[in-house]
């Protein structure tokens, strides 16, 4: 049988297989070796802290062994792309690159390349995006040095960054341009760190500093705990977003980084699992079913990225203390203490505004949570909901009752949003009981004005308290109480002459039906 322990087992075993790889065709004099240096990029050291938290230690292998492609596209070119090196001056100045910008590099990850569907995907969203006709977008592959053992892949990526960084300065210089305010890397896993490396060879050969640099999930292995000189933090550029979305120890099947690293860190769904993952399913091939397992939570990172560009919904994520406390519903208001900041894309702008009005500080961190749906497109919109079980006599004469109750929001439109359940499992409400908790539903374009409530019962013969012989079991709501975080909406509804919401019964609950 599949399950998370097998997968577990299996992608631990394919890490360490991965690393023996070739283990054999590096040198052992470079054991002695504490410095190797390739003009004009640099001198790379293996001394500390390269060795911190590192079960081996590589150098980068040379840069005609990297073969580090660069392959441009713009609006005018989106299917066949320019191909540039980090040298090759004469071909950037011919290049018809818009100075006018904005410069997108991206970067892929381990055992990848820039042919994947999912860079595709995003420099053409990029390139769309309303007014980007002057657009760059940058494919940093570096697929052949990407390539197990890990610890090498690991390596590669401090001459991957210098590289592009020096391209990134002759494009600056052949442009004339006059600062990177407009140049924004976007990496993904050993990519993030790739363009942490390419930020800061910018400021310490070039004395220029990137606009923006995008972490998705970056990566844990080799790179947790370690200082900031060995992986992406926010001294990289003028503005670093994270998104993290496998933060989790690698036993767990984790291959993202769980410490905020950016001035602002975003953490949907908690950042570790992702909704819509970690599916057994049916499929009889065991090796895709451990690339699911293992992927797909590391992989919605970009996937939520993606969509933000132009998004569905406002994308919102609020700060709070914990992801435990933003469930509970405890962060539902934007204000100096939970600040609100879209995922994605546009958080830039947000902090921007933020930071003019002196709520944010650029020397801090700032950490928040969301929640997103399993499957595209991802956006959900947050509401604090708050219930309030009667405790008239009529709800005390019918007693508690056992059950799961489910809301539809509906709009001035009647436009109706998904069905979510205040509870997952069943819960025993009693006459008087008050609940709060945050829900996330599909946008439907404008706020709720009314709310549709099921009750669902499940009678358990082994639990008598669940058991309803002369009556339908039922449940009366005194009242829904629906606070919008991206709306700024607060509506409360009560059901239509105080009646009880039966089982397998809609009730439609306005905010006209509630009396005083």
């Amino acid at each position: 049988m599949f399950n998370k322990t097998s997968a577990t087992l299996m992608l631990q075993t394919i890490i360490v297989l991965m690393d023996k790889q070739n283990s054999t065709t590096f040198p052992t004099y470079e054991d002695a070796e504490l410095e190797r240096c390739y003009p004009p990029y640099g001198c790379f050291s293996k001394a500390y802290p390269w060795t911190e938290h590192r079960p081996d230690n590589y150098f980068p292998v040379s840069p005609e062994t990297l073969g580090v492609r660069y392959a441009v596209f713009t609006r005018r070119n989106r299917k066949i792309p320019v191909l540039l090196q980090s040298k090759d001056v004469e071909k950037i100045r011919n290049a018809n690159l818009d100075p006018r910008g904005p410069f997108y590099f991206i970067s892929h990850g381990f055992l990848e390349g820039g042919h994947k569907l999912w860079i595709q995907n995003l420099a053409d969203a990029l390139l769309n995006q309303k007014g980007n006709d002057a657009a760059t977008v940058v494919v940093v592959d570096w697929r052949r040095g990407s390539q197990p053992p890990y610890g090498q892949a690991v390596a590669n990526i401090r001459l991957v960054g210098a590289t592009t960084a020096y391209l990134i300065r002759t494009i600056y210089e052949v442009l004339q341009l006059p600062n990177l305010d407009n140049f924004h890397y976007i990496g993904h896993s050993l990519g993030a760190h790739l363009g942490g490396y390419c930020g800061h060879a910018l400021q310490k050969n070039y004395n220029l500093k990137l606009g923006r640099i995008t972490g998705l999930d970056p990566a844990a292995p080799y790179f947790s705990n370690t200082v900031t000189l060995v992986r992406l933090d926010k001294s990289d550029a003028q503005f670093v977003d994270i998104i993290h979305s496998n933060a989790m120890p690698l036993y767990l099947s984790g291959f993202g980084i769980s410490e905020p690293i950016g001035h602002i860190d975003f953490f949907p769904n908690g950042g570790s699992t992702q909704p819509g993952c970690k599916r057994g399913g049916q499929e009889d091939d065991m090796y895709r079913k451990v690339v699911q397992f293992v992927s797909c939570d590391h992989e919605r990172s970009y996937e939520l990225f993606t969509e933000s560009v132009a998004p569905t919904c406002p994308f919102m994520a609020i700060q709070c203390k914990s992801y435990e406390a933003f469930l509970e519903g405890n962060c539902t208001t934007c204000d100096s203490k939970h600040l609100c900041i879209p995922m994605g894309l546009h958080s830039h702008t947000v902090y921007k505004r933020l930071q003019s009005s002196s709520m944010v500080d650029s020397n801090s961190n700032i950490v928040l949570y969301s929640t997103t749906g399993s499957s595209k497109p991802f956006c959900r919109v947050h509401y604090e909901v708050t219930i309030k079980i009667s405790n008239s006599s009529e709800s005390i004469r019918h007693g508690p009752d056992v059950g799961r109750i489910s809301l539809t929001l509906v709009d001035r439109n009647n436009n109706k949003s998904d069905h979510k359940l205040i509870n997952e499992e069943q819960k025993y409400y009693r006459p008087g009981d008050v609940e709060t908790k945050l829900l996330a539903f599909k946008d439907t374009g404008h706020p709720p004005i009314s709310v549709i409530v099921e009750w669902k019962y499940e009678a358990n013969l082994l639990n008598p308290m669940t058991w309803r012989l002369l009556q339908s079991s039922s449940v009366y709501i005194e009242y829904l109480k629906i606070s919008s975080l991206e709306y700024n909406t607060v509506i409360t509804v009560c059901p239509k002459f105080k009646k009880p919401v039966v089982t397998k019964l809609k009730t439609i609950m306005k905010t006209s039906y509630c009396t005083t």
